[in-house]
């Protein structure tokens, strides 16, 4: 599949998806006689004797009254009703540059501000003039949060929904994440390129082998838009994000990570998970915790990722936190140490679907190996 430009209007406006709105040149008495109002008029539900604002799935701006600067508060309007409305795709077209007689230079730069409002798609002829405006505007960016688990990207991305379904490159928190792909097999995915629906996790993809595992329906449902050219959206497994430490190899540790660390006199083998709750960040970490306490890694030595906590994973259950998975490979009170070893076997031999630890000690026995490291 194909990705489509988003932040650039279609030469030829024909159809439009579902939240898509048209944004047409008109005059004060709105008569829709000609050009793109005329487009607007036949197709887009623009009302003949409506010459501003919003009608049907379009908005108009009048062009034929004076001079530019008596177009200008029209053009802030709509970029107000831009902004209130996040939701919507607006498709500007060359407004004032066909019977008004306007110039590109002239009309461009009164939409500078669109440039930083990525729900506004802009006309290709208007993109070096808008880029080269001196005046920039900049909206208030989410920064990367310093500790990230599945509640925080959940929130992350209902923010940045529109840009998400879109395609649209904004600026985007700086995240990456490993999700599961298949037996032996991890995908990673950057902000931007998946979200959550429920509590299910869905990345989208241009490879046409997601093709049969694409869900419509759920696209329609978060969205509220076919979301075309983005991509198909299958559900995956999440598997952990990247936390910014690295272990004595240079390899990025996601959370889930099992790591082998030295700790004083002692050695541990614990997985990274988050704690606490991120609404008292003071106390929201990253951590390797035992049952009554926990050690962070900037205080180990010599960390070293040898699996993680993703075996014995079932694809038809509802998705476990992966905090939860890492609680109960911590959870070694009372357990033998045949079982604790048992636990480190499978983290190597991972992401894995078998059920029967004896799975996991035959493949360590044959020497199978894993590339549960690749593409961290």
């Amino acid at each position: 599949m194909k990705k489509t430009n988003k932040r650039i209007t279609p030469d030829f406006v024909t159809e439009l998806s579902m939240c898509e709105v048209f944004v047409f040149g008109s005059n004060l008495e709105g008569c829709h006689g000609g050009g793109a109002a005329r487009i607007a008029y036949e197709r887009f539900g623009a009302v003949w004797g409506q010459g501003v604002g919003p009608q049907g799935k379009s908005y108009a701006i009048p062009t034929m009254h004076g001079p530019i600067s008596s177009i200008k508060p029209y053009v802030d309007d709509f970029i107000e009703y831009a902004k209130q409305h996040p939701y919507n795709r607006f498709l500007l077209t060359r407004i004032g540059c066909g019977i008004a007689g306007f110039k590109d230079k002239e009309m461009a730069p009164l939409f500078a501000e669109v440039l930083d409002i990525p729900n506004v798609s802009i006309p290709k002829e208007w993109l070096p003039i808008i880029i080269a405006c001196p005046q920039k505007y900049k909206t208030e960016r989410t920064q990367t949060p310093a500790v990230i688990n599945e509640d925080v990207l959940k929130i992350l991305c209902d923010q940045y929904k529109y840009s998400i379904g879109a395609g649209i490159g904004v600026s985007f928190p700086d995240i990456r994440i490993r999700y599961v792909i298949d037996e032996d097999k991890f995908g990673y995915a950057c902000f931007g390129d998946f979200f959550f629906y429920g509590q299910n996790l869905y990345v989208f993809s241009t490879d046409d082998d997601w093709a049969e595992k694409h869900n419509q329906g759920v696209v329609l449902d978060y969205f509220k838009d076919e979301c075309l050219g983005r991509g198909y959206a299958h559900k995956v497994i999440f598997a952990g994000v990247r936390t910014g430490y690295q272990d004595a190899n240079k390899k990025n540790i996601y959370t889930g990570d099992v790591c082998r660390f030295c700790l004083g006199c002692n050695e541990y083998s614990l997985p990274l998970s988050t704690i606490g709750s991120l609404h008292e960040p003071e106390y929201f970490k990253y951590a390797f915790s035992l049952d009554n306490h926990c050690i962070f890694p900037e205080d180990c030595k010599n960390m070293t990722s040898i699996g993680t906590v993703l075996y014995q994973l079932d694809k038809e259950s509802s998705p476990e936190k992966l905090n939860e998975r890492c609680a109960r490979f911590a959870d070694i009170y009372g357990l033998s140490h045949d079982t604790v070893e048992q636990r480190l076997t499978m983290s190597k031999y991972t992401p894995s679907f078998h059920v029967e630890p004896w799975k996991y000690t035959a493949m360590e026995k044959l020497g199978v190996e894993y590339n549960w490291t690749k593409g961290k």
